[in-house]
């Protein structure tokens, strides 16, 4: 039986302003932004709302010289009408039903730390930490840290496992 699910197309962060949250994901983080998105002609019902139309601004954005055909999007979405609700944030406990935490990879935690904890609104959760991973066969070491970015989103920075 082949798999059902080929690929994880994307994922979607709501923001309050696409604009500002591109100042951090694509300045700071990295990403590029492949192509955006402006329409007051979204279907409501597709995306999740009980309105027939909706509103939206959003940015589908793209570790650095990733494959668009491959790899998996971010959607920066900033919903216009309705607005996007910034009166109750993100989730604050991570054991709520849903998505609560986007992790990411790069060459270096500390490097990365250095560059995020400095970002205007960032709160750092839990600085770079070296954390084991117990596998058959042998065991891994990586570097974790943990912030919320300026919108209030639980992110984990990783570097990749060493034996």
């Amino acid at each position: 039986m082949s798999a059902l699910i080929k690929k994880l197309l994307h994922v979607c962060i709501t923001v309050p302003d696409v604009d500002e949250a591109l100042k951090f994901y694509r300045d700071v983080l990295g990403f590029v932004s492949t192509f955006e998105t402006r329409t007051d002609e979204a279907d409501g019902p597709l995306l999740g709302f009980a309105e027939d139309e909706i509103s939206i601004y959003a940015h589908h954005i793209l570790t650095a010289g990733a494959d668009p055909r491959t790899a998996t999007e971010i959607n920066l979405i900033e919903y216009t009408k309705p607005a996007t609700l910034v009166d109750t944030g993100p989730y604050e406990l991570m054991n709520q039903v849903g998505i609560t935490r986007l992790a990411l990879l790069v060459d270096s935690a500390h490097e990365a730390f250095g560059k995020i904890s400095e970002y205007p609104g960032v709160e750092v959760v839990c600085p770079p930490k070296d954390i084991i991973i117990r596998k058959p066969g042998g065991n891994l070491s990586m570097t974790w840290f943990s912030f919320r970015d300026p919108f209030g989103v639980f992110i984990t920075i990783a570097e990749p496992p060493k034996a």
